[in-house]
């Protein structure tokens, strides 16, 4: 039987070879998002699978369609596509409440300290000085045609 390390809580489950992923994760009570329901029409179901590319299934024609071919290099999945065949790392930190999430706007506030600390940073900095030297003079010579 499958073992699935599911991070960053790293919790191990024991699982049915051939089962669906996305259900597995929601039976055990982890919040994975998804809107289409497991139909592979909305994106959101994404998980990271950290080790174990080998031990699941092929990528199907609608995961292509959704995610492309980057799953080389990413390493994202669909989770309703995914069947597990073998033991499995999976990071679903992008469903989770771990990730930082990103500042769009900034306040009053926090522009005038990022000012600040940018002039108390320039202040600190040493002064760059020239080099000293001085150019060679050009040399305007009328024999040289």
């Amino acid at each position: 039987m499958p073992k699935l390390l599911i991070k960053p809580s790293n919790t191990e489950i024991v699982v049915e070879s051939g089962t669906n992923l996305r259900n597995i994760l929601i039976q055990e009570g982890f919040p994975i998002k998804s809107t289409c329901g497991g139909c592979a029409s909305c994106a959101t179901c994404v998980v990271v699978i950290k080790d174990g590319d080998n031990n699941i299934s092929e990528i199907s024609f609608e995961e292509k369609q959704l995610l492309g071919n980057v799953y080389h290099i990413t390493k994202e999945r669909l989770s309703c596509q995914v069947e597990v065949l073998g033991d499995l790392t999976v990071d679903i930190s992008l469903h989770t409440n771990e990730v930082p999430k990103k500042i769009i706007r900034k306040s009053k506030t926090q522009v005038e300290q990022e000012k600040v600390q940018h002039a108390q940073e320039a202040s600190e900095r040493p002064i760059k000085e020239g080099g000293f030297r001085r150019p060679k003079q050009f040399n305007y010579s009328k024999d040289e045609d």
